[in-house]
């Protein structure tokens, strides 16, 4: 974490002008970011959430890299079946058998990182029961999962949860579904909260607003 002297009310102006521009990279909201002042009286670069994926930046995994193979079916047709959809990416089941899509991670992950994730699907039709599978991976390990029961109504997930795992930037981060029946699926992004800047992370924050600062303690 940088720390600078304030030497004049003038220079504390200037900082808060660098700390809070959009090349800082933080998330747009005037809650989404506090500075903090010492006992010393220096001011600490601010924490703030930071997105960990681009939404233009996913690629078809190599099935000889998926990292849950035995989840793949024989045979996968998918392209054309996910696309840009209100900030995210939009995932037809009717047009995708199986996803699989990865890109690196944009900033690194430590065991107990704030985590906010959201997403959405519509109403699950299929004329037999069957589950859905949603879950996000970074490298080989598990980020987050949910089987979701088929049929069932649209839902949507506004999750906040601490990282199981710690991870570089430029990890490899991979989206996975699997459903059986003609449906469609939402990804919307992906926030870790973190102290430390994040110089390639995604500028433009597709959500209105973020959740607030983790409490301390």
């Amino acid at each position: 974490m940088v720390r600078t002297a304030l030497h004049s009310s003038s220079l504390r102006r200037s900082l808060l002008l660098v700390a809070l521009s959009p090349a800082a990279c933080l998330a747009e909201g005037p809650d989404d970011a506090v500075l903090d002042t010492d006992s010393d009286g220096e001011d600490e670069a601010p924490a703030a959430w930071h997105a960990l994926v681009r939404n233009d930046a996913w690629q078809p995994h190599a099935p000889s890299d998926d990292p849950v193979p035995e989840h793949r079916p024989a045979s996968v047709d998918c392209e054309g079946g996910w696309y840009p959809e209100s900030g995210g990416i939009e995932i037809d089941t009717g047009e995708c058998n199986y996803l699989s899509l990865q890109q690196p991670l944009l900033s690194a992950l430590e065991p107990g990182d704030p985590l906010r994730l959201r997403l959405w699907w519509q109403t699950l039709a299929s004329v037999d029961p069957a589950e859905g599978h949603l879950a996000i991976y970074v490298d080989d390990q598990l980020l987050w999962e949910e089987h979701v029961p088929i049929p069932g109504e649209a839902a949507a997930r506004d999750l906040n949860f601490e990282s199981p795992l710690a991870a570089p930037a430029g990890a490899t981060l991979t989206l996975h579904l699997h459903n059986h029946g003609y449906n469609t699926w939402h990804f919307h992004e992906l926030y870790v909260f973190s102290p430390e800047p994040c110089p390639s992370c995604d500028a433009n924050a597709s959500s209105p607003g973020l959740p607030p600062e983790p409490a301390s303690g």
